[in-house]
């Protein structure tokens, strides 16, 4: 009866055969699940049959967009891996190991079908798009060539929203329907420059996509798409204070968007927390904060205080104050630091960016930087271990407030200074107000 229960219990599984051509032997392929930006491990534990490998998926899993990493090429290089759909049933592709972009092939799956005909389809559409751009923007616009690439410029965009709606309409209650419905792009007209298409772009892209379906949080629609809108703000030339003032116009288009359903808002929001802590963009965190942090969810606490901290040490915020111990156990207060400009440096002896950053101030200290300008620096040290601190600060030299506190980030000035990494600068002013958080040197 046992072997029995177990078998039916197997058999609730559904599984993922994978043909997979030129497999090295010392491959190890892993399946993962996709969520709102992240990645989890479904099986790591593949059976291999030749070229075949076989995945399990729990019954339980949520139908949701998978990655495959079937292993890396050679040192150094990014692994080998695609992404395919699950929507509770068993699934069989094949695939070359030297080329997953072009040479997937879906033996079973309805939902596969669907989205690698459409991803297919789709290529060859932007193909033409792009052959077609080259020509409106380069070719001689007086030219007879010139005005039919116009026109099929305008009617290859209009033929693949008609494709879009057309798959979506044939399989709406399907995985895949869901996720092509929400690929359509900004038409624009062949006389605009790039400034003008540009403009269409952010002004007409959230307008495309429908942000009422959880199940796409299983997917990378939501963030992928979420992301490329932020990218259109960014400019390549514009300093990080300008970028971080880009990225806040972009989000107060996307926040009011996701009203239409808070848990779509939640995640995202979340995802979005995430990706500038990652920039260290603390003025847009602080703008969430003072802007959408209701936004957050009530089983968001730790995102809530996290991001309540960024407001209180924004650009313009008056920092707290702090008694730290120096390098001969004598007390050091910041506010009884006088100067025009007060550096601010928590660092670690372990952070790697702390390292150059160390071997780098003397230089600058040698060059009159800080004098000339009147800036006191105060170095707090975060290490666990208080000899690590001692060890290297017996032989560094530079004239500065050296101290330490213990506890890491638990202390309770890390927690006031709302540190998550390290090195972390705040320039203060004479009335120790932030003017400026440099994040390098």
């Amino acid at each position: 009866l046992l072997l029995l229960l177990a078998g039916f219990a197997q058999a609730s599984d559904y599984q993922v055969k994978i043909q997979v051509k030129n497999l090295p032997e010392t491959a190890k392929p892993t399946l993962l699940r996709i969520y709102n930006g992240s990645m989890f491990i479904l099986d790591s534990l593949a059976t291999r049959d030749g070229e075949w490998v076989t995945f399990h998926i729990p019954e339980n899993t949520a139908p949701g967009s998978l990655r495959t990493i079937l292993g890396i090429p050679m040192y150094g290089q990014q692994p080998v891996a695609f992404d395919f759909l699950y929507n509770r049933e068993d699934i069989e592709l094949s695939v070359d190991f030297n080329n997953t972009d072009t040479t997937i092939e879906v033996i079973r799956s309805k939902e596969n079908t669907i989205y690698f005909q459409f991803k297919k389809a789709d290529a060859l559409f932007f193909r033409k798009l792009g052959l077609l751009e080259q020509v409106v923007v380069n070719y001689p616009d007086q030219d007879e060539f010139y005005k039919i690439a116009q026109e099929y410029y305008k009617k290859y965009q209009v033929q693949r929203d008609c494709f879009i709606d057309e798959t979506y309409a044939a399989h709406q209650n399907t995985l895949a329907g869901k996720i092509i419905r929400n690929q359509k792009m900004p038409i624009t007209e062949t006389n605009m420059t790039a400034a003008e298409r540009d403009s269409v772009f952010r002004a007409d892209f959230l307008e495309k996509i429908d942000f009422t379906d959880t199940l796409l949080l299983n997917t990378d629609v939501y963030t992928d798409k979420v992301f490329r809108y932020i990218q259109m703000f960014m400019k390549r030339e514009a300093s990080p204070r300008e970028n971080e003032t880009n990225c806040i116009r972009a989000l107060d288009q996307i926040v009011p968007r996701l009203d239409v359903n808070p848990v779509v808002q939640q995640h995202l929001l979340q995802f979005l927390i995430g990706g500038f802590e990652t920039m260290k963009m603390e003025e847009v965190l602080a703008h969430i904060s003072a802007n959408y942090l209701q936004q957050c969810g009530g089983s968001s606490d730790i995102i809530k205080r996290r991001l309540e901290g960024y407001s209180r040490m924004a650009i313009g915020q008056k920092v707290p104050d702090f008694i730290v111990n120096d390098f001969n156990g004598n007390p050091v207060s910041l506010y009884n630091t006088i100067s025009p400009y007060i550096l601010v440096l928590f660092w670690h002896t372990d952070c790697g960016h702390c390292q150059v950053m160390m071997k780098e101030l003397p230089l600058l200290a040698q060059q009159k930087m800080f004098s000339s300008h009147q800036v006191k620096m105060i170095g707090i040290s975060i290490d666990e271990q208080k000899e690590n601190w001692e060890k290297f600060s017996a032989n560094y030299q530079l004239d500065w407030l050296n101290t330490h506190i213990e506890g890491g980030f638990e202390n309770e000035v890390a927690g006031d200074y709302n540190l998550f990494a390290t090195p972390s600068m705040f320039l203060l002013d004479d009335q120790y107000r932030i003017i400026a958080k440099p994040t390098t040197i």
